[in-house]
């Protein structure tokens, strides 16, 4: 019986290899990266609900709510490349608990005066106490995951044993992962007990003693559907990322409006302003000052004229 070819990209070059479905490793030619195909771990993957076409209707859709949209946008478009990629993620359900003692701030309020107080004079008290959380933690498998070096949440409702088959009718591109299972346990056990953190220094600025506990319920390997659309827009090229399953906006670059721009742009001239008048004032203290004060200035003013040349970055929220 023939074996299945899937495509797979390098997640270090992103050369595209055909690859038999019952391979577990691969070497890429071209950079010598190993990357595994995970092809003996159980696997499951998010279906492609939403079609190249109204996964960019959803984008626009979006795009259009948000600050400092081009409202021109829309009618002068032009695709330059549309892929099904699946990206895969470890998710892990966690349990989590933290213990904690340390040291809190309390607030004392003095010499009340017709219904309130003079003064308030801030103080330490010892506080203890403990949290627990169920959390569910995404790890990226691959590290050629486009923006996502932030905690993105991927859902696992709705996911289905991994099928080669329909990988192959979609049309996807399945990326090879550097992370291993091992690896990416470590990994949440790290973002559960800084969660926790979070949690304890809401309650006190200084721990004194912390005893955690976190145990992995769970660990899935999920290949998440995501349509990465190039477009260009009067000459300049964006980015989209847009989960297939979802429809969020994964990531995303786009034309900011003349009215942002402009603000850039002022703001600019305003810490210019701010640093020619700061270098005069100082100037009687010596030219040091005088230099470090206009230097500094200046280079806020240049970095906000870069940021006016530059496309909007945002991702959509989960709700």
């Amino acid at each position: 019986m023939k074996v299945m070819e899937l495509r797979y990209v390098c997640p270090n070059c992103g050369a595209t290899y055909e690859v038999s479905e019952d391979e577990v490793v691969v070497k890429c030619s071209y950079c010598n990266t190993v990357f595994r195909t995970h092809a003996d771990e159980k696997r499951y993957l998010l279906p492609a609900f939403y079609d190249s076409s109204s996964a960019i209707e959803q984008f626009l859709l979006w795009v259009k709510k948000q600050l400092g949209y081009e409202e021109t946008m829309p009618f002068h478009l032009e695709f330059k490349g549309v892929e099904l990629h699946f990206y895969p993620f470890w998710v892990f359900s966690i349990y989590a608990r933290t213990e904690f003692e340390g040291i809190g701030e309390d607030v004392e309020y003095l010499n009340p005066s017709r219904g309130g107080f003079r003064s308030i004079r801030r103080t330490s008290k010892p506080e203890s106490g403990s949290y627990e959380r169920f959390f569910e933690i995404s790890i990226p498998a691959s590290g050629d995951i486009p923006a996502l070096d932030r905690d993105y949440r991927v859902s696992t409702r709705g996911r289905k044993y991994y099928s080669s088959t329909y990988v192959k009718e979609v049309g996807g591109l399945l990326h090879g992962a550097r992370v291993d299972s091992e690896t990416a346990t470590a990994m949440s056990k790290e973002v559960a007990t800084r969660r926790l953190g979070d949690l304890v220094f809401r309650e006190v600025f200084k721990v004194t003693r912390r005893v955690d506990d976190v145990e992995i319920k769970d660990s899935l390997l999920i290949y998440v559907p995501v349509w990465k659309v190039n477009y260009s827009f009067k000459g300049k090229n964006y980015l989209a990322l847009v989960d297939a399953s979802s429809a969020r906006t994964v990531y995303a670059t786009y034309p900011a409006d003349i009215a942002e721009k402009a603000g850039y742009v002022v703001t600019g001239l305003v810490h210019l302003a701010a640093a020619i008048a700061s270098a005069a004032t100082l100037a009687m203290l010596g030219a040091l000052p005088a230099v470090v004060s206009f230097v500094g200035l200046s280079c806020s003013a240049v970095s906000y004229w870069l940021r006016s040349a530059r496309p909007t970055e945002a991702s959509e929220e989960e709700s």
